[in-house]
């Protein structure tokens, strides 16, 4: 309230006790609009950090999703070049998995998923598209082991493809093969493919063996031999085929 003769008392008071608290309500607003600020801050990022959770566990199933379709993809293309393969061939034939190699490094073997109750026998011969695999050697019920070729304890009659030389593809101590008992007179170069003969009544007639990397006429018998790198990569192998019974190259149609 005024009057003519100025401010009174109180109005002085209020212009005073307003000087004084200015500055602490400003001080009071600001702390209260960084606390409102921080808990808004706080709030965002946790909203930021679980979309980020959600996004993370998303891409992790679409990777394995991805993962998941490469693979069937991978085994279709292996099983329909299986199936391309069966269908050059004449005769009972299987297809197994294989679900186990030696471990021990003291034998050159796999182990497929097919046995007894499927009517898989003891020498059945094991084949892949790429070429000659090995042969059943032990069978339970449900499984059979195989001899690799690579094994130092197989054998192969094998033909030189280019010249028709006869000889045995064996296994060697370090995992790789031989090819022994081919006369000195025959011709045999490096690079020879070399298939099977189909006379040892295992393997079907023609089937890839692998190819000369390296030739020995050391000495003065009446046999050379020569490295042989093989066809078939055993390590890679997942499927393969069992022979039950003869079986041969399918012939030709007329005009092919």
């Amino acid at each position: 309230m005024q009057n003519g003769h100025g401010p009174t008392r109180a109005d002085r008071l209020g212009r005073v006790l307003l000087e004084i608290m200015a500055p602490l309500q400003r001080v009071v607003a600001a702390v209260e609009r960084t606390v409102s600020g921080g808990w808004q801050g706080v709030s965002v990022l946790w909203r930021a950090r679980s979309e980020n959770v959600a996004l993370r566990t998303r891409a992790r199933r679409l990777e394995q999703e991805l993962d998941r379709l490469t693979e069937v993809d991978l085994e279709n293309a292996r099983l329909r070049g299986l199936l391309e393969f069966r269908q050059t061939l004449q005769g009972d034939l299987l297809t197994a998995r294989v679900i186990g190699r030696d471990a021990t490094g003291l034998a050159r073997t796999i182990t497929i998923d097919r046995g007894e109750s499927d009517g898989v026998a003891r020498g059945g011969a094991i084949l892949a598209p790429a070429g000659v695999v090995g042969q059943v050697f032990l069978v339970s019920p449900h499984a059979a082991r195989v001899l690799l070729i690579s094994d130092h304890n197989s054998g192969v009659d094998a033909l030189v493809q280019r010249t028709r030389a006869r000889g045995i593809v064996q296994g060697t101590i370090d995992a790789g093969c031989a090819l022994k008992y081919v006369k000195r007179t025959e011709d045999v170069q490096v690079g020879d493919a070399l298939v099977t003969s189909g006379l040892d009544g295992i393997f079907p007639k023609g089937m890839p063996i692998g190819r000369v990397t390296a030739i020995d006429k050391r000495g003065q018998g009446l046999f050379q031999s020569a490295d042989v790198a093989p066809r078939v990569d055993f390590d890679q192998l997942e499927e393969v085929l069992v022979t039950r019974g003869p079986v041969a190259p399918s012939e030709p149609a007329p005009g092919e």
